[in-house]
């Protein structure tokens, strides 16, 4: 395979992206039974989680979903740009 540029995206966006597809994922795989609705222990109203199953399914295809982002597309999270020691210049590359 070919090396790829990295590409460094704000890290919102990137999560954001990573995130929809793996609950379109994840609600496709489990219909009905991808959430629960439980009290809300701050106020008396409700919220809606994943199960434990759904949650867990969902945990698994972000990271397989993050991974191939990276790996086939080249595209990262800006974060991934900090927590290389050293500084970067206006491409990405270390100084």
């Amino acid at each position: 395979m070919k090396a790829i540029n990295k590409t460094y995206i704000d890290n919102s966006r990137f999560m954001e992206f990573i995130d929809e597809l793996a609950t379109q994922i994840t609600e496709m795989n489990f219909g009905a039974d991808t959430t629960k609705e439980i009290k809300d222990g701050l106020s008396d109203g409700y919220v809606t989680i994943f199960t434990d199953e759904s949650q867990e399914y969902y945990n698994s295809m972000y990271s397989e979903y993050e991974m191939m982002a990276n790996k086939i597309l080249g595209v990262y999270s800006d974060n991934d740009k900090h927590d290389v020691m050293g500084s970067f210049d206006e491409n990405g590359d270390i100084k």
